[in-house]
């Protein structure tokens, strides 16, 4: 037997998560060569990570097999010492799945890694944070990836409000006695590095490591948790939250728009005389904004909307009798629409109430609408149902500050609204709205003539279109968060989008010089 297949020293790092482990990984992988100097090889790769991922997952026959597997690497290697670290070996994080109990099969993950691996001889190692201190940390994790919890009480109370470490780690301790080391967390991440590699016997090598000041996946700030907990607590579109926790948790990416330019005047000004192709509609557009003389009960220009934005409106409200023509009425109603709702979102729907009229208020409303979304956008965004996304956009169309903005509203509202005359019509029709189709090609007569049929999987004009659409998108920060949001949610919708994707999928279709051109540029993943 060659030197390489002896039997080694594996030491496993639990983590657990939170305890700085990604910041370790990183430091051990930078000083590959220092280790490599001293005997010793840090396995960090994908099957490490996948075989951790199984255990996490309660795969305990995959993660058996992938740690077997690794077992046989481990034998190749020639250091004599080998470092694993994966904090998914100790199990799930809290707050990633809906299993309430905190490394409920942590034992067991350690019975299966020490079985599989060997005949080498394993450490495990598992730093002790403040039980209430991980606790808080892992839920903003929670906040960061998951939408459940707005509350760390609720959140503690459900995932172990009086579990200690000491509890958790005792059948470990039995177990696997020396072999299973429990050592107090520290903040630093050298700390960690000079515990994991003194525990392998290479205090040596640490003289000639390079240092990790950096942390890694540090918790978010005060003012980030309030708005990820808001974005949570009044999400109106779960599946899409992740666009803007992302906008939150990157300060760089707060959006501004570029400076004001000429404004298109309000009302339009469209003349009864001038040659039109459709007269009688030009009837309806010419009365499309009311001239009304209206109360101004919009609040003071500077109003602090940091403060209306977690100031949310009673559940109780009651739906008024009286027209919405009157602004004060319209806004008892918006109150019933949005109740539950932040009265920012409010706010935002009585400057476009105003907006959709001429009144003497509209300088004072458009500058409203506009501090909202330069200052509160990205909070804002998820909370709005669709229909005020769209409407939203609508207001950006006739009132945006540029040209940009114009774009974004007159592109959003049309894509919103025929999606919604399309996809009304076949509830109309009563068919459902994940249905794959039967037919891949047309087969009714073509009664408008020069629009042009496809057959499903044989054009690029829905990926042509959602393209074109997130260009325009990117054309402003502040209105194009707004049409980007619109954008996420029709792809996570029951739409034509997915029904033809889906039936392209299911049906195999390709079709030469067509391969590529999903409506949103991947594959459908159902």
């Amino acid at each position: 037997m060659s030197s390489s297949t002896h039997v080694k020293q594996v030491l496993v790092h639990l983590g657990p998560h939170k305890t700085g482990s990604s910041a370790i990984q990183r430091c051990l992988v930078d000083n590959t060569e220092a280790l490599r100097q001293a005997d010793v090889a840090f396995l960090h790769n994908e099957a490490t990570h996948k075989a951790a991922i199984a255990l996490a997952n309660e795969a305990f026959e995959e993660a058996e097999h992938r740690l077997s597997d690794l077992s046989k690497a481990i034998s190749r290697a020639s250091a004599k010492q080998i470092i694993i670290s994966q904090e998914d070996f100790s199990g799930g994080l809290v707050g990633r799945s809906n299993k309430r109990q905190v490394y409920g099969k942590l034992t067991k993950n350690l019975r299966i890694i020490w079985r599989s691996l060997r005949p080498h001889q394993v450490k495990f190692v598992f730093f002790l944070r403040d039980e209430s201190e991980w606790l808080r940390s892992c839920y903003h994790q929670h906040l960061k990836y998951r939408t459940r919890f707005h509350q760390f009480a609720d959140f503690q109370a459900h995932y172990g409000e009086q579990f200690s470490w000491a509890e958790k780690t005792a059948k470990a301790r039995d177990v696997f006695g020396d072999g299973f080391v429990t050592v107090e967390y520290s903040s630093h991440p050298a700390a960690g590095v000079k515990l994991i590699v003194e525990q392998v016997g290479a205090s040596d090598a640490l003289k000639s490591m390079k240092s990790t000041q950096k942390r890694v996946n540090s918790s978010p700030s005060t003012r980030q948790v309030q708005e990820l907990e808001r974005v949570n607590a009044l999400s109106e579109f779960k599946a899409t939250a992740w666009f803007a926790k992302s906008l939150i948790l990157d300060e760089s990416s707060r959006p501004v728009s570029a400076p004001n330019q000429t404004k298109p005047a309000w009302p339009p000004r469209l003349s009864r005389n001038k040659p039109c192709a459709l007269p009688l509609l030009r009837d309806r557009v010419l009365d499309r904004v009311p001239r009304q003389k209206v109360d101004d009960i919009l609040p003071s220009p500077t109003v602090d909307l940091d403060q209306l934005a977690y100031q949310l409106l009673p559940e109780a409200a009651t739906l008024p009798t009286s027209s919405r023509s009157d602004i004060r009425s319209q806004s008892r109603i918006l109150e019933y629409h949005l109740r539950g709702k932040s009265w920012l979102s409010h706010l935002n729907a009585l400057t476009i109430s105003y907006l959709r009229r001429d009144t003497p208020c509209t300088a004072k409303a458009a500058g409203l609408f506009h501090r909202i979304w330069n200052e509160q956008g990205v909070i804002l965004i998820n909370e709005l149902s669709t229909r005020w996304l769209i409407s939203t956009l609508q207001t950006f169309l006739d009132h945006g500050v540029n040209e940009a903005q114009r774009s974004i509203g007159t592109a959003g509202y049309f894509y919103g609204n025929l999606m919604k005359i399309y996809e009304g019509e076949r509830a109309i029709e009563g068919l459902e709205a994940d249905a794959v189709h039967e037919n891949t090609e047309p087969s009714t007569p073509n009664k408008f003539r020069g629009l042009d049929r496809f057959n499903v999987g044989g054009t690029d004009l829905m990926l042509n279109t959602n393209a074109l659409l997130l260009e325009i998108a990117l054309r402003d920060p502040v209105a194009g968060l707004v049409l980007q949001e619109l954008l996420l949610r029709v792809k996570a919708s029951s739409t034509v989008f997915s029904r033809l994707d889906c039936t392209r999928k299911q049906r195999g279709i390709q079709v030469a010089n067509f391969k590529d051109t999903w409506s949103f540029f991947e594959p459908p993943k159902s």
